[in-house]
């Protein structure tokens, strides 16, 4: 309904307003000054509520995961057709041709947000206002209930099928290493034991970048795939400038499609990390800070 304002009702509230203003501005400001660390807590966390709602409730998506899937697929036979070519990095520098030409061909597959979907854990850190640490992952991990992401399975068998070895490359800690097969085996993915390879399985095994855990499967497959949702599934010592990122992914720019394949991960990363040069000790103003230097607007033209 419109309600019309007589100029004495608007003139005594303008003056209502204007005294309680200026009452409450040095409360207001000190308010706003304590709460300003707990704002930009709040504003890091909630940066994932359209990311974490995209990968949840976007058609766009699963379009998405299932197109590199089935384009993965399709690129196989070619790859197992042709024994000189390797996608793994390592493998083509260290090896010669005729060194892994005759071994039995492998792909290799990331686990998390490649083949186990764990948006519902992201979903929760959200709704809990509270961040990743490394005691709630493992927790989640051992509740056993991601989801497979889409497209994932189907190539799985496909491969297997082609009497390709399956392996899953997870930076997940070993500690979790029953549960992660147990949720894998649960959502019908065939894992076995020597072919689950987790970080700190063993001694040299303790860092996140992958290449290690890479040789040790070139010494005995050739490795004709790998598909993943990081840069650092694919190269290593990807921890780096932005810039020096995007000239390593440029250099292997004919791998792209046909030996690799990276499926979309706008939830976390080594991508975020290098916003902020990957100094996990800034407080949450300053890697906000950091996010924004790196933005790049438009520019009106004078």
């Amino acid at each position: 309904m419109f309600h019309r304002w007589t100029t004495r009702t608007a003139l005594l509230l303008f003056l209502m307003i204007g005294v309680g203003g200026c009452a409450s501005t040095a409360s207001t400001t000190e308010s706003s000054e304590q709460t300003a660390p707990a704002t930009a807590q709040a504003e890091l966390q909630h940066q994932s509520l359209n990311a974490t709602l995209w990968v949840q409730r976007s058609a766009e998506y699963g379009a998405l995961v299932r197109q590199t899937y089935a384009q993965a697929a399709q690129q196989l036979p070619a790859l197992l057709q042709d024994s000189t070519l390797t996608a793994a990095v390592e493998q083509n520098e260290q090896m010669r041709v005729g060194a892994y030409a005759d071994l039995p061909p492998a792909v290799i597959l990331d686990v998390d947000e490649t083949v186990l979907d764990n948006s519902a854990y992201q979903a929760r850190l959200i709704l809990d206002d509270e961040t990743y640490d490394t005691e709630s992952w493992n927790a989640w991990c051992r509740e056993r209930t991601a989801t497979a992401v889409p497209g994932a399975l189907r190539f799985v068998e496909e491969a297997a099928n082609a009497g390709v070895a399956v392996f899953y490359l997870t930076n997940r800690r070993n500690v979790v290493r029953k549960a992660t097969r147990d949720n894998l085996e649960a959502l019908g993915f065939p894992v076995s034991e020597e072919r689950l390879i987790m970080r700190g399985q063993r001694e040299d095994w303790s860092a996140s970048d992958k290449a290690p855990r890479r040789e040790h499967i070139m010494q005995s497959h050739r490795i004709v795939m790998q598909i993943g949702d990081n840069l650092g599934d694919f190269l290593s010592e990807v921890e780096t400038t932005l810039n020096e990122r995007e000239r390593m992914s440029a250099t292997h720019r004919g791998f792209w499609g046909t030996r690799w394949f990276m499926l979309p991960n706008p939830q976390y990363g080594s991508w975020e990390g290098a916003l902020f040069d990957y100094d996990y000790s800034l407080s949450p103003e300053e890697q906000l800070q950091r996010k924004r230097d790196q933005l790049v607007p438009a520019r009106s033209e004078e």
